[in-house]
């Protein structure tokens, strides 16, 4: 099931409405409040199923002030133990094209469902559609106001209260549930209606003094997430609801806005095995869930389905952009890297700031794009792929045979795909054997190992690809942690990727520890950071075929997607969009006088913390231009074979259709027949570096055939057979 949640919540309208030109928020009103006089009917049978309705007869209920409850410090009206608790509250409304928004608070035991005028506006820990007088909420509760704390905020969607809410009366109806029944020990139901208006004139009550909202507009989307007051731990993740305000059409978003874009479910926890303890701006990880609370995949900002997200929250990062023009580079690059969108943040009616929304690292199709690997899946083919691992601090699931740099202690790897608990022991043993065989490849690049040359355990493409992305961005944690490879089944090339990059907020001379604030200097080899790297990677560097790779990539990069203008183009574009939400962060997480932790520089203002990122960024590049490792971009004869040993053609033989991968653009591809008479030329100029090409050779007859893959830098051939 597919968003399911928001099917619920706007169950009854007809009418899908669209709020692009959204009046401004002049003051807030009460409507209804906590202490008010409410009708209530105590739980202990079932009422009339109209009972939420303004046209039901409740003159035969009792009525008291709220809260109702059972007397545990926060109640006016105490009633006896019951299993759930039905209370309705009439209210009037006046100048009701004054009204832009309405927010609902809730402080209650254990869950409940609110309704305006019949119709559901809130719920919470409530997971069936109309909850019986005896349902069992999942979870135990307590009320938070009485300890403290404070009521749930509910921002009311625009699209279902605008046709119901009327001049005039109005009802407010909530039926409040005990978890246990009536063996509870205590009940808690206080519900708090507000408006926002848009004239200057007081027109209802008043707002409850501890009333408060953040009211703007944002040209990035607006996040809302409801873990109803419940704090988000690290581990493990609780549940909550997640809304955005987004149309890709509009200009501005409002913070009270529809969610025109998404409501679902979700489970949230804390995320960031460093800044969570030291920053207080928390980053998080989320599933998304559907009612039943079941993995379901959405589509958040026009981002891919999927299930699992982060929101990185950039603290130490002033400038809001460093992950997202890192994943920005590597897309530029033709490789795959999360997707980004800027969010503002509410967190449970609060206002916490600007936020990236990606992608989490995963295995699928629009992520990292391998073959799904089956627990029976544990001999031939079967068990060669897809695989997806890292080097990172912890947790450590084997330990290679080679050290770090400097560091003597083994090189980490950990599952990412399959999971630790999901990996069986014939997988463990293939994945750890064949990085085993690939480390030991690169202790000497000149000769064989298992019979394979270091090239032929690794996809060169992507290692070139993933070493520039570390020293343009001397990213502090290059190559030590958060570093991901993949592995393909055999059957579709075989090789380890490296990739996707992943954690950049301490890149672009961000620190001020491992000379990573100077533009000068890589971070292969060098610094004291450099020093836990997989010692192979200097190997890798020292190697004449890839460093030459490098040097030409690095050239071809730097006069298309790398130039200057394009880089400065793309600062300037998120500086333009981020310049009024920035100015909302500052406010947020003020700086108190001194620079966050391991921060070298801060500007005092936000465009000041842009234009000295950018500026280091153009300091490196002319450092790396005047200092990349490689001889030059002319490939000799070794380097060809390489790469001619990178390009896989399959199946072979084929009946027609075959598919090429390559890591290197070619311009055509020229078929000859084993007589050498050219068959056809077929133009290769749209493809990206290890795209997959299809070849239709059906018009062939059967027979042996060369393809010819020609650019102006290289010249090889592979054989194919093609068979009907």
């Amino acid at each position: 099931m597919k968003h399911i949640f928001k099917a619920i919540l706007i169950t009854a309208m007809s009418t899908v409405f669209s709020f692009n030109g959204i009046a401004q928020i002049n003051h807030w009103e009460k409507l209804v409040g906590a202490n008010d006089t409410w009708q209530y009917r105590v739980g202990n049978s079932e009422p009339s199923s109209s009972w939420m309705n303004t046209s039901f007869n409740s003159s035969s209920w009792a009525s008291g002030a709220g809260g109702i409850g059972y007397g545990d410090g926060d109640d006016s009206t105490v009633i006896t133990n019951c299993a759930s608790l039905y209370m309705r509250r009439s209210f009037t409304v006046n100048q009701l094209d004054s009204i832009e928004a309405l927010i609902l608070h809730a402080d209650y035991d254990d869950g409940f469902v609110a309704y305006l005028n019949g119709v559901e506006i809130a719920r919470a820990n409530v997971d069936t559609l109309t909850p019986p007088y005896n349902y069992n909420p999942p979870t135990w509760r307590e009320a938070k106001m009485y300890q403290g704390g404070e009521a749930v905020t509910f921002v009311v969607n625009k699209a279902i209260w605008q046709g119901l809410l009327t001049n005039g009366t109005n009802v407010l109806a909530v039926h409040t549930i005990n978890h246990s029944g009536a063996n509870s020990s205590d009940m808690s139901a206080r519900y708090w209606l507000h408006c926002g208006v848009t004239t200057a004139t007081q027109i209802h009550a008043t707002p409850a003094t501890w009333f408060d909202f953040d009211c703007f507009e944002s040209p990035v989307a607006i996040m809302r997430i409801n873990t109803f007051e419940e704090n988000i731990p690290d581990d493990p993740s609780i549940r909550g609801i997640m809304e955005i305000v987004w149309n890709d059409t509009a200009t501005n978003h409002s913070s009270y806005g529809v969610p025109t874009d998404l409501i679902t479910n979700i489970e949230i926890e804390k995320r960031g095995r460093w800044s969570q303890f030291v920053y207080p701006k928390n980053g998080y990880a989320i599933e998304t869930k559907d009612f039943n609370w079941e993995d379901t995949d959405v589509s958040p900002l026009n981002m891919p389905m999927e299930e699992d997200w982060t929101l990185h929250g950039p603290y130490g990062d002033r400038s809001f952009m460093r992950n997202v023009l890192a994943m920005h580079l590597a897309n530029e690059q033709g490789n795959y890297a999360s997707r980004t969108r800027y969010v503002e943040l509410f967190i449970n009616g609060d206002y916490e700031g600007l936020y990236v929304m990606m992608e989490k690292i995963k295995r699928g199709e629009d992520r990292v794009d391998i073959a799904k690997l089956k627990p029976d899946e544990i001999s031939g083919d079967d068990v060669t792929g897809g695989y997806i691992f890292k080097t990172d601090w912890e947790p450590v699931d084997w330990r290679s045979s080679f050290s770090m740099l400097i560091d003597t202690t083994k090189i980490p790897y950990t599952y990412t795909y399959p999971k630790r608990k999901n990996i069986v022991p014939q997988q463990e043993t293939y994945i750890q054997d064949y990085v085993d065989d690939w480390e030991h490849s690169m202790q000497n690049t000149t000769v064989t190992y298992n019979g394979k040359y270091w090239h032929q355990y690794m996809d060169l493409a992507s290692f070139v690809d993933f070493f520039l992305m570390m020293e343009i961005t001397k990213n502090i944690d290059a190559y030590r942690a958060s570093t991901y490879y993949y592995k393909k089944k055999d059957s579709n090339g075989g090789k380890i990727h490296a990739g996707p990059v992943w954690d950049f907020n301490f890149a672009f001379g961000l620190v001020d520890y491992c000379q990573g604030y100077l533009p000068n200097g890589y971070m292969f080899s060098g610094n004291w950071c450099s020093g836990t790297n997989p010692a192979w990677w200097e190997d890798l560097v020292y190697t004449p075929q890839f460093a030459n790779a490098v040097n030409c990539r690095w050239k071809e990069l730097r006069t298309t997607v790398w130039h200057k203008d394009s880089i400065t183009d793309f600062i300037a574009s998120n500086e333009s969009i981020l310049s009024s939400a920035a100015q909302r962060n500052h406010a947020r997480w003020p700086l108190m006088g001194s620079n966050p932790s391991a921060v070298k520089y801060v500007a005092a203002t936000f465009s000041g913390d842009v234009e000295l990122m950018e500026d280091w960024l153009m300091d490196r590049i002319d450092w790396l231009d005047s200092n990349m490792i490689g001889a030059d971009c002319i490939l000799n004869d070794n380097e060809i074979d390489a790469i001619a040993l990178d390009v896989v053609v399959y199946p072979n033989p084929t009946t027609g259709i075959c598919t090429v991968i390559t890591p290197v653009l070619f311009e055509y591809v020229k078929i000859r027949s084993n007589t050498g008479e050219t068959v056809a030329v077929i133009e290769m100029d749209n493809h990206q570096r290890g795209e997959k090409i299809i070849l239709d050779l059906q018009g062939l007859a059967s027979g042996m055939y060369s393809l010819e893959f020609i650019s102006s830098k290289m010249q090889f051939v592979k054989k194919i057979a093609v068979v009907h």
